[in-house]
Formats: C-alpha cells, sequence, structure tokens
C-alpha cells in the first residue's frame, strides 16, 4: 500500500499470504505515480532493503528511504527524519483493521477482498473528511 498520511491510501495491492511484498514495489510506484505525478521519496521497512527496489525507485525519480539490513556489505544512504513518517502508513493500517472483515479476511476472492480494502479506505477517508470540515 501506499499512502499519504494516516488517512489517504493511494494505491493498494492485495497479494497472497506467502508473497513477499517487495517484488511489487515498482508496479506500487507506477500507480502511485498515476495518481500524484511527482513525489520526492519513497519510505519503506528494511523489508524492502533490495538493489532491485532501490533501483525502481531510482529509476522514477524518486530517493528510496530505507534503512539498510544489518548484513548488507555496503550501506544505502538513508535519513532517519524522513523514515519517521512511516509511522503513519502503520496507523492507518491499524485503523483498516478496526473493521473485523478487513482484519480477518473472511473473502476467499482476491478482488472480493479487493473491494472491502477500498470500501475501507473509502470510509477512514471519508470520516477524516468530515472531521477535518467541522473542526
Amino acid at each position: 500500500m501506499a499512502a499519504v498520511d494516516e488517512g489517504t491510501a493511494l494505491a493498494v495491492e492485495v497479494l497472497p499470504g506467502q508473497a513477499h511484498d517487495a517484488p511489487r514495489l515498482g508496479p506500487l510506484l507506477d500507480a502511485t505515480i498515476a495518481r500524484v505525478p511527482h513525489f520526492d521519496e519513497a519510505v519503506c521497512d528494511k523489508g524492502f532493503d533490495g538493489d532491485d527496489q532501490r533501483q525502481a525507485c531510482v529509476d522514477r525519480d524518486v530517493f528510496p528511504n530505507i534503512p539498510s539490513r544489518s548484513n548488507r556489505v555496503e550501506p544505502q544512504p538513508f535519513l532517519p527524519d524522513g523514515y519517521r513518517e512511516r509511522n503513519k502508513v502503520e496507523r492507518l493500517f491499524g485503523k483498516a483493521k478496526q473493521f473485523r472483515r478487513f482484519a480477518t479476511r473472511y473473502e476467499k476472492r482476491k478482488t472480493m477482498f479487493l473491494g472491502v480494502v477500498h470500501l475501507v479506505f473509502g470510509v477512514l477517508r471519508l470520516r477524516r473528511l468530515r472531521n477535518i470540515n467541522t473542526a
């Protein structure tokens, strides 16, 4: 998932439970660029610390703000201040998991679950807009 803050998801992809997220970073970046033409950095966790994932970011003129794994021979540049923003995505997941169907994934088919995902993130976005307008 790509998100701007704790209330706005930009791009979502549903993968099987046994699949790793890292190989799908390139297509997720493309989907994000389709919605937001330019952004400066992609903040990811250590699971995305691979040369292919970093190159996918560089190819799209996005700085890969990814901490290096402990076993990496040549540590890559990393900005700790920007990395703190990653908690916003984690908070968005936390809010989404308050919806029981999302948290337990009752739907067996990918398309059905993706519909639930879009519905959940839409409701979260509407709640955020309502709170902004009433403040």
